[in-house]
């Protein structure tokens, strides 16, 4: 709606410039310089006046339909966008939805596992993966299987598990706004 507003106030402007140029300019060079009118030169300067004025209003309604046209096919673009934008965004939830159903599949099938038999195919998997997967794992699962780790990957995963978490948060509240 703002936008519906500042393009009426740009055609209201546009119309404006246009009068006070176009008077300026025009209206001098219809009156010759006399200092002295007949009431045959009056008449027929107040009739050429009031031609032009038709002709400058005719071509002036003539402006502001094109620009309500314009006006209009603009906010059409707009609704088209506006409703792309929502496709692009119920796909990116669906697709996001469906890559956290996955991952709470693989959560509950490593949880199922031994912690001596989950922890060495977890090793294989990169790291944001393998935070993925912990995080949604009950807590001591989880921790059993990082404890199985070797030392310098266990301390970069943990390292690496708030910011990631962090990351999300970030994500889902940009996604909340748009």
């Amino acid at each position: 709606m703002m936008k519906l507003l500042q393009t009426s106030g740009f055609i209201a402007f546009f119309v404006s410039i246009s009068i006070s140029v176009y008077a300026e300019t025009d209206l001098e060079s219809l009156i010759p310089p006399k200092e002295f009118y007949t009431k045959e030169e009056v008449i027929a300067l107040q009739k050429a006046f009031s031609e032009k004025c038709d002709r400058d209003q005719e071509d002036m309604n003539t402006k502001i339909e094109y620009m309500n046209s314009l006006q209009t096919q603009v906010t059409a673009h707009l609704q088209k966008l506006e409703s792309a934008n929502n496709e692009i965004a119920d796909f990116m939830n669906v697709k996001d939805d469906k890559e956290e159903n996955k991952l709470k599949k693989l959560a509950r099938f490593y949880e199922a596992m031994d912690p001596e038999q989950a922890s060495p195919h977890l090793q294989k998997v990169s790291d944001e993966l393998t935070i993925k997967i912990l995080d949604r794992m009950d807590t001591k699962k989880a921790g059993a299987i990082l404890a199985l780790y070797p030392a310098p990957r266990a301390a970069r995963i943990t390292a690496a598990f708030p910011r990631l978490k962090l990351q999300a948060e970030k994500g889902e509240a940009v996604n909340e706004q748009n």
